[in-house]
């Protein structure tokens, strides 16, 4: 099984005295809490050290939604080592300009973004399959555990 790195934050968070309400899980994966006040779009993503990436796939319904950050949660091994703390409309506008498509073989459906934060050359860059193949910048949402709940406090 796949480590819960947002868990592993949450709790943290939690620890360290934030206010941290969990108001969605999908298939036992956090996806939406509030912290602090401030509603999160939630993924933990596992480090992929021979590309030097994060991967994850986005549900297209998410855009249809509000909130303050996208709350990225990425570990290796056994240690949660980035999180990302994103503003929410810069992100799901990057991602829009991107192309849903289907990540199940047919006649099943199951439509994602697919969504890749990359380390290139010490600089974080967030793209999205298909469309425009929108780049963001990242790295200067990217914490660590501890600067991300200083950030979030």
């Amino acid at each position: 099984m796949r480590t819960k790195w947002t868990d592993q934050f949450v709790n943290t968070a939690k620890s360290k005295g934030l206010e941290v309400k969990i108001l969605n899980r999908v298939r036992g994966w956090i996806e939406t809490i509030e912290i602090n006040g401030k509603r999160c779009y939630c993924r933990s993503m596992t480090y992929n050290k021979n590309r030097e990436e994060y991967f994850i796939g986005v549900d297209p319904k998410k855009l249809k939604e509000n909130g303050k950050f996208v709350c990225f949660c990425g570990g290796s091994d056994s240690t949660l080592r980035d999180i990302f703390l994103i503003p929410w409309d810069l992100f799901f506008e990057a991602i829009n300009k991107g192309k849903a498509i289907n990540t199940y073989k047919p006649p099943k459906e199951y439509w994602q973004y697919k969504v890749h934060l990359r380390n290139r050359n010490q600089k974080w860059v967030l793209s999205v399959q298909g469309g425009s193949n929108p780049k963001l910048n990242v790295g200067k949402w990217r914490f660590d555990v501890e600067k991300a709940i200083r950030t979030l406090n």
